[in-house]
């Protein structure tokens, strides 16, 4: 018997132990290809660079489901995944300061859902300066725009918009 580190959490264990005592992550891969009930088990993907800044690792990248279910964020200064925590954060739902994402947290945010602090654009988007379907704040440009300068009650936006577009 020999002690091994689990993947998961880091913490030492036997070798001959089917899931870690500590946090449950399976150690022992199943030998066929498809788990309970023949179905084919979901791709899952995960890269983090040994390189790191602030602690966080320079790239974090991972795909498909935990192991526990749900899903395992990736959190580094450039973040990717289903769900992405970072300085660049790119995913399904993501987080940081520059985001794109379906549903998307950020300074800098480009998302469907656009929940933008500076700057929000997408389908829904709110943000100092939110352009969308459907935009709320301080400068709104959008098919709905609530804001306190939108393009139809504030002329010197219309003005900008006709110079940046030429028509």
């Amino acid at each position: 018997m020999a002690l091994i580190h689990c993947r998961e959490c880091g913490r030492e264990i036997s070798d001959q132990a089917d899931a870690c005592p500590g946090c449950g992550y399976p150690m022992k891969e199943k030998s066929s290809p498809s788990g309970a009930g023949g179905l084919v088990r979901p791709l899952v993907y995960e890269y983090k660079s040994s390189k790191t800044f602030l602690g966080l690792p320079l790239v974090h990248i991972v795909y498909g489901p935990a192991w526990g279910g749900g899903f395992k964020p990736a959190r580094g200064v450039i973040a990717i995944g289903n769900v992405a925590l970072g300085i660049v954060a790119i995913g399904g739902f993501a987080a940081g300061i520059f985001t794109l994402a379906g549903i998307g947290l950020g300074i800098v945010c480009l998302a469907g859902m656009a929940f933008g602090i500076g700057v929000g654009i997408g389908g829904i988007a709110t943000g100092y300066l939110a352009v969308g379907g459907i935009a709320i704040g301080t400068y709104a440009v959008g098919g709905l725009a609530l804001g306190a300068h939108t393009i139809y009650n504030d002329p010197h936006i219309r003005d900008a918009i006709r110079k940046l577009i030429r028509f």
